[in-house]
């Protein structure tokens, strides 16, 4: 069962791939090979190795969190955990050979040992639909935050107000930035149908530029009130918040327009959640910032040249 896994996955790798053009596969493969000296860079000394480590099972416990085969493979694998753990081992091979190559073998220990405990992670998150008072103030037009704060209301509330409670601690109100700003990513993840883009009645242009004002507009709303507090209380590291809201809001805009570039109605494109992963990976890595607005400008003239074809009528 174990290869016949392993031979989809490699197709659906291939399938991915053969979507996205070959302009964006060799640009991808270029940010693969600096992500990789950049893994081997990280874990030379230590305590680099372990923080990069962490990281590295914190991604892969995320996958291992949503993915969606879980019940399948359950059903039709005696052994899916071995699946599972050959998958993950098979996306370790990386920071592995990294950690041998460093000698950390410690650190090679505890990943190793930590795998398993990934793969018995049974967390379902309950999805409840609300229908707050905050939901009623979100613009109707900004359908991506109103569907999202039906599950992530609580969890965002929570960290803003623990953020704001404890903003005398230097610390806390980056974290809760953090969390508050990759949070709105996963909203992002499907095309709506075509007749919610087509009622705004705006071109191309416009509606990109609404959606990109509404994003910033609600994210600002969390974010300020905590780097005020910040600022009021570490007022000499009073760039730290303003430099992470920067960070923040450009990977923001970066998934607003990596998803309407490659914008499908009613479905997930795999070259959205490919580039979404660099807005991601910039919220971590600050460097990636200067390629995420470069490639913000050219999936803006994308953007709109894709949605042309949906909205051409108000041009």
């Amino acid at each position: 069962m174990i290869l016949p896994v392993i031979k989809i996955r490699l197709l659906q790798l291939m399938r991915l791939a053969g979507g996205l053009g070959l302009m964006r596969v060799v640009f991808l493969a270029a940010m693969g090979a600096f992500l990789l000296f950049a893994l081997f860079a990280g874990t030379t000394v230590s305590p680099g190795d372990f923080y990069v480590s962490a990281g590295y099972l914190f991604v892969i416990l995320v996958i291992h969190v949503n993915r969606k085969d879980k019940k399948f493979l359950k059903l039709c694998s005696r052994q899916p955990g071995l699946i599972f753990f050959v998958e993950y081992l098979l996306l370790l091979l990386p920071l592995l050979l990294c950690l041998i190559r460093h000698q950390h073998y410690v650190t090679i220990l505890g990943t190793m040992a930590l795998l398993p405990v990934i793969i018995h992670v049974e967390y379902r998150p309950k999805v409840k639909s609300l229908n707050s008072a905050i939901q009623r103030l979100i613009p109707s037009s900004c359908f991506e935050w109103k569907s999202g704060v039906r599950t992530a209301l609580f969890f965002m509330a929570c960290v803003w107000i623990v953020g704001l409670a404890t903003s005398f601690f230097a610390g806390s109100v980056p974290v809760a930035l953090f969390l508050l700003g990759i949070t709105p990513l996963g909203f992002y993840e499907k095309g709506e149908p075509v007749h919610m883009i087509l009622a705004l009645e705006m071109d191309a242009g416009r509606f990109i530029l609404h959606k990109i004002k509404l994003q910033l507009a609600l994210f600002s709303c969390m974010a300020l009130p905590l780097m005020a507090a910040f600022i009021a209380f570490h007022t000499s590291l009073w760039y730290i918040p303003v430099i992470e809201y920067i960070v923040l809001i450009s990977s923001h805009i970066f998934i607003v327009l990596t998803k309407y570039t490659f914008y499908q109605p009613n479905q997930k494109s795999g070259g959205a959640q490919v580039f979404g992963v660099f807005g991601a990976l910039a919220m971590l890595i600050p460097v990636f910032i200067p390629l995420i607005w470069m490639l913000s400008i050219r999936f803006y003239l994308k953007s709109v040249k894709n949605l042309n074809f949906y909205l051409h009528d108000y041009n």
